[in-house]
Parts: C-alpha cells; sequence; structure tokens
C-alpha cells in the first residue's frame, strides 16, 4: 500500500506513514494499492461526520473504503483517511502523551479500518506497529 499524504510538510509524519503502510501491505495486503491520507482541522472532520455518517460533532479519525473498479495498469485506491489534527492534540493531553505518537496511532488506526479489521482485532497491534517509529 503506498500513501499519498495530505495536509502536513511533517517529514517524520510522512516518513513514519510510508513505514507504516510498508508493515501493512507485508502483513495484509500484497497488493499493489494506493492509500490517502489527509490531516484536517475538526471543522472539516465534522463536515465529513455530518455528511457521510450523519453525526454532527468533530470525530479523530474517518476511513472510508474506495469501491472503484480497479483500471488495468494502475494501482487500486483502497481508501481514504482523514485525521484530526485538533483531536490528536487534545487525545495526546488527555492521555499523558506527544501529539506525535497520538497522530500515528490515530492515522494507524484509520488504515487498520481500511483494512478491514475491527476495534477489537486493531487493539493488540498498536504496540507492535507503533514501537519502532
Amino acid at each position: 500500500m503506498k500513501p499519498n499524504i495530505y495536509g502536513t510538510r511533517d517529514s517524520r509524519l510522512r516518513s513514519d506513514i510510508r513505514h507504516l503502510c510498508r508493515q501493512l501491505t507485508r502483513d495484509f495486503k500484497p497488493d499493489a494499492s494506493v492509500v490517502n491520507v489527509v490531516f484536517v482541522n475538526d471543522r472539516r472532520i465534522r463536515e465529513l461526520n455530518r455528511r457521510f455518517l450523519k453525526r454532527d460533532r468533530p470525530t479523530n479519525v474517518i476511513s472510508f473504503n474506495c469501491d472503484e473498479p480497479r483500471v488495468p495498469g494502475e494501482p487500486r485506491l483502497l481508501g481514504e483517511v482523514y485525521v484530526s489534527r485538533d483531536r490528536a492534540r487534545a487525545q495526546a493531553r488527555e492521555y499523558g502523551v506527544t501529539c506525535a505518537s497520538e497522530t500515528r496511532r490515530l492515522t494507524l488506526h484509520g488504515l487498520l479500518h481500511l483494512i478491514g479489521l475491527t476495534h477489537r482485532e486493531m487493539e493488540p497491534l498498536y504496540r507492535h506497529y507503533l514501537e519502532d517509529l
């Protein structure tokens, strides 16, 4: 899975997301998929949450699977992950962790949803995938 990353210029974050995608490709999705990872503010994620999930509030992360047919010769778009920087910052304070680590956890959470894992299935995987970052 190859990430297209939008909404951040943080080179370390971009590198860590590419690393996560390589690990997830190795472990779950060996096909040549592309995923869009988009960092937004609370206002934008609230709009997405309201429009697509009918919940009128900001949330920390939203994943959208893409059901488009694959174009021959092109990588398949697996989906998009939207992460709220504002929620990541607030949750980092609440959990006593760095904003960077919470942002990476939320991104991983969204990516794991894209590959079809439930919350119960993904919980034990956080440490494994985030320990190297």
